[in-house]
């Protein structure tokens, strides 16, 4: 089952994934492994406690469960064999390491929590009450829940500092369920990035816990979405009799398209039968301004561009609340990390081989912008996304 492909080929799994460690601690009790397959795992630890001990605890509840699912073990026996094995403690009564399990296939959903915060379910925008059936190992009691998503719906895990936040400083008790409902439902669109939902759930658990973190937050969410490709054009074709080719080549692919660096934008342009327009207040000190061309959904420099996008989408990865400033920067380098690591599910780059001697020993040569292509392509990789290249 587990291996199974998604009945609807134009969907795709889309996962965002944020943590923060509690205030004066550098290692974080929450551990959460996602595995980057078709048919996706995530599975979400919360030690007990917080620190080296809680990490211990929650990195090996998390890293059992992941890699006997990968190894193809039924869910029911992989959960009973690490319910059975992680201890409680005495004192507390409660377990040292929680989890919560959620695996898909194709449309399917399974989802399986032990003493978590309850997921939330989101479809048609709005947050849904699901069902569960109980499960007893041993003392401990857990809830597996199955659903069938449509595009658009999600699901959203979280470790108890989501539901915690707050607690005595801007809330009696923590984050009310029924407020943080209405914050997802608000905050919510049907374009809105697994990623960035993550992000400003915990964007709004620093304000409530008036940026001071009183306990480590972990927040995964899953989403089904629409594939979208990003094409995106750097440099022009080698030949300039290629031109015309490469052109209908590039506008006949599906998704969005982006074309980076002047040369190339005036090819485009001459194509379309368009201007090339300069767009006013979008550049910085580290960054050329973006131009605009009807027909083409983003048009920004070139070299200086991409050098920066490959440094966001580095700084992306290691921390995905970066979506946030994503969201908020106005210069090329922003828009186009946005769109190649959230709006985009696949990407193809055509690559022109056209030099020009006069750039040579330069940053704007042909061997530098080769390998800045080179470089993402190898960052996009890591960021899971599928990455097509191909020289003109």
């Amino acid at each position: 089952m587990r291996n199974d492909k998604l009945r609807n080929k134009t969907l795709v799994w889309d996962i965002g994934f944020v943590t923060r460690c509690k205030n004066g601690e550098t290692i974080c009790g929450d551990h959460c492994v996602i595995n980057s397959d078709v048919e996706k795992t995530i599975v979400l630890s919360d030690g007990l406690g917080s620190g080296v001990k809680a990490n211990i605890l929650s990195t090996l509840t998390a890293k059992m469960l992941a890699r006997m699912l990968e190894g193809n073990v039924p869910l029911d026996e992989c959960v009973t064999t690490v319910a059975e094995t992680l201890p409680m403690c005495k004192d507390r009564k409660l377990a040292y390491a929680t989890f919560t399990i959620v695996e898909t296939a194709g449309q399917a959903v399974t989802l399986v929590q032990y003493d978590n915060p309850r997921a939330v379910y989101i479809h048609d925008g709005k947050v849904q009450k699901y069902g569960y059936t109980a499960h007893f190992i041993q003392d401990k009691e857990l809830h597996e829940s199955r659903f069938q998503f449509s595009a658009g719906d999600m699901l959203i895990l979280f470790s108890d500092g989501v539901a915690e936040a707050g607690r005595g400083l801007t809330t009696v008790s923590g984050w009310p369920e029924d407020e943080m409902h209405d914050f997802m439902e608000r905050n919510y669109t049907p374009d809105c990035s697994a990623q960035k939902m993550a992000a400003l759930i915990l964007s709004c658990v620093q304000s409530l816990d008036l940026d001071v973190m009183h306990d480590d937050t972990t927040i995964a969410v899953l989403r089904l979405r629409p594939r979208m490709a990003a094409n995106v054009m750097i440099g022009p074709p080698e030949n300039k009799d290629d031109d015309l080719g490469t052109m209908r080549l590039f506008f006949a692919k599906e998704g969005k398209h982006a074309v980076c660096g002047g040369t190339t934008a005036k090819a485009v342009a001459n194509h379309l039968g368009a201007r090339v327009r300069v767009l006013p207040d979008t550049g910085t000190e580290e960054v050329p301004p973006m131009s605009e061309i009807t027909g083409v959904d983003l048009v920004t420099e070139g070299a200086v561009t991409l050098q920066e996008t490959i440094r966001l989408i580095e700084l992306y990865q290691k921390d995905g609340l970066l979506t946030l400033e994503l969201e908020r920067r106005k210069d090329g380098a922003a828009k186009l990390a946005k769109l190649l690591c959230e709006e985009s599910t696949e990407v193809n780059i055509l690559f022109g081989n056209a030099s020009n001697s006069a750039m040579d020993d330069t940053e704007f040569s042909f061997s530098h912008k080769l390998q800045l292509m080179q470089q993402l392509q190898t960052v996009l990789e890591a960021a899971g996304k599928r990455v097509k290249i191909s020289l003109c």
